[in-house]
């Protein structure tokens, strides 16, 4: 999914999280494999009218100061949600930062496996 954008209120500086401001998200995913999708099964596949709406809902959720924080915490609820999801990535960027030059907008991209998890819980737990 490429361009999703939303309205939120993260960033470093206070007036980032009380004004406000637009993201952009792109999200990719690889999933289990499976013997074929000529069956055409959405049990071997995902909605994607669902996994946008949870990446919007999880930016929603709460505020964060750093682009990688929020990517991180979008990547992480979508692995939880949708099993069949091996490995996500998700790019997020904000398009005007407030940087003393002249910028298009700032990004970064976060990809995460299944098996990354348990080291994401670990991280949250405090260990």
């Amino acid at each position: 999914m490429t361009g999703l954008q939303t309205y939120g209120y993260h960033g470093l500086f206070e007036e980032e999280r009380t004004l406000g401001q637009k993201f952009n998200f792109d999200i990719s995913a690889t999933l289990q494999e499976v013997q074929t999708h000529l069956s055409d099964d959405l049990d071997s596949s995902v909605r994607y009218d669902a996994i946008v709406d949870e990446a919007v809902q999880i930016a929603a959720s709460g505020k964060f100061q750093t682009l990688e924080a929020l990517g991180e915490t979008i990547a992480v609820g979508l692995l939880r949600r949708f099993t069949i999801m091996d490995s996500v990535a998700v790019a997020v960027a904000k398009s005007n930062p407030p940087i003393a030059h002249s910028i298009e907008q700032v990004g970064v991209q976060v990809s995460l496996r299944r098996t990354d998890l348990a080291l994401c819980q670990d991280e949250i737990a405090g260990i």
